[in-house]
């Protein structure tokens, strides 16, 4: 929230992409004042789905989301992938589909995104392993294991080589409590992008608490 007043933050980053959940359309719309090519989704203009794209990458076309809030958007530059931006929510009237049922419904059911691109899918996802149990189909697990079978690896666990579910790096604090860390934003690249991680880094609750319950996840890819 109130993401253009801290977007200098990001930009500190250098991101060539970057996906933005729970911010406002506006807040995108100065950053593109700013230079990037971006783009917004959402019901309510304060808190949507942000993504940015850095010059050389443009957005050159964006595909109708098979389900909310998981979005494929084509990007060029020099060379061109699929993103798909992921920032899971609860379905009114519907366990089954909330949260990680929402991206495990949209990735099984878009096998065209898996089909000759390289593809990556990233954002805030929401879940963990930790919380299989409560779900028994289309859990955390199973959208991995998915995923793996497309090809597609987590570049956390593969760079820190940690199993899912064994996390040593929260993404989020929840209620901003420093004890109350899980991970549950992530990154899955191709196994062929994975090869060639150069770095990964979790954001420090110091350096992000006052900014966002959520603290960034980035990755070097040579």
């Amino acid at each position: 929230m109130a993401f253009s007043q801290k977007r200098q933050r990001l930009y500190d980053l250098s991101p060539d992409v970057a996906v933005v959940p729970e911010c406002a359309k506006k807040s995108i719309d100065v950053c593109i004042e700013d230079g990037f090519d971006g783009r917004w989704f959402g019901d309510n203009l304060n808190k949507g789905l942000g993504i940015l794209v850095a010059k050389p990458w443009s957005i050159v076309r964006v595909e109708e989301p098979p389900t909310r809030w998981v979005v494929p958007l084509w990007i060029a530059g020099p060379f061109d992938f699929l993103l798909v931006a992921v920032w899971t929510t609860r379905m009114n009237g519907s366990f089954v589909r909330s949260y990680v049922g929402q991206a495990y419904e949209a990735v099984t059911k878009s096998s065209q995104w898996f089909r000759g691109q390289p593809t990556a899918i990233c954002g805030d996802f929401n879940s963990n392993s930790i919380w299989d149990r409560k779900r028994k189909h289309g859990n955390h697990s199973a959208l991995v294991k998915y995923l793996g079978e497309q090809k597609l690896a987590s570049a956390y666990h593969r760079f820190f080589s940690e199993d899912q579910g064994e996390e040593t790096r929260p993404t989020h604090y929840y209620w901003h409590q420093k004890e109350r860390g899980f991970h549950i934003d992530y990154i899955f690249i191709p196994e062929d992008w994975a090869k060639r991680i150069s770095k990964v880094e979790v954001g420090e609750y110091e350096c992000w608490s006052s900014l966002s319950d959520h603290v960034p996840i980035v990755v070097d890819v040579l």
